[in-house]
């Protein structure tokens, strides 16, 4: 249970991480402990994981001139001045289209959990942002839960986000982690794809052999 209670935290501390990432840059740019947190959650998951691309996005923001640059990549991958090169939402993945089933779905799995998108949240619910901080929602729920001693509610909280990270992260985060890759030029968003598309493969596979065992 300890094992459990130690990777819930720090995959809670990895979704809300990468959530924040892919958000407007000037946040996360202001957030200092950012590499520090990544850093030491991710080697809860496993010892010195991404290293390599953690060290290359501490030196990125160790560099207080990368903001501008930012911002403009920002802008040209996900925003575009006429097309995005790269599509924030699942449902252009999975359906080709804005809005598809997949984005009812995904509304679907909020409800499910007894969340629903806030106002505050100007974009559509299947955005990169609002499905990693679902994540993040479910691991804090499942958490509070055991330490409650609630154990179906915790297995409840865990089922769902089992078949979150398998029904939907699972089914388009590699590509759109490899579109940033293909189109991308900073270090920040190079590495954080590397980190995001690996993090989930991994966690898809934890999830699938806790599944078979």
């Amino acid at each position: 249970m300890e094992e459990r209670i130690d990777s819930l935290v720090a995959r809670g501390e990895i979704y809300k991480l990468l959530s924040l990432a892919y958000g407007q840059p000037e946040q996360v740019l202001q957030v200092e402990d950012f590499i520090t947190v990544a850093r030491q959650a991710l080697n809860t998951i496993e010892k010195d994981i991404f290293s390599r691309e953690l060290k290359e996005l501490e030196t990125f923001f160790n560099d207080n001139n990368n903001s501008v640059n930012l911002a403009i990549e920002y802008t040209r991958l996900f925003r575009g001045p006429v097309k995005a090169d790269v599509y924030t939402y699942e449902s252009m993945y999975v359906d080709g289209e804005i809005m598809g089933k997949s984005t009812m779905d995904v509304l679907q799995r909020y409800a499910e959990a007894g969340v629903q998108v806030s106002r505050e949240f100007k974009d559509l619910p299947d955005h990169i942002c609002a499905e990693m901080e679902f994540m993040g929602f479910l691991c804090a729920q499942e958490l509070a839960a055991w330490q409650q001693n609630n154990q179906d509610e915790a297995k409840r909280f865990q089922l769902i986000g089992d078949s979150f990270v398998i029904d939907h992260l699972s089914k388009w985060v590699s590509r759109f982690s490899d579109l940033i890759l293909e189109h991308a030029n900073t270090p920040y968003y190079l590495n954080l794809a590397r980190i995001t598309r690996g993090f989930i493969a991994r966690e898809a596979s934890t999830i699938c052999a806790q599944t078979i065992a």
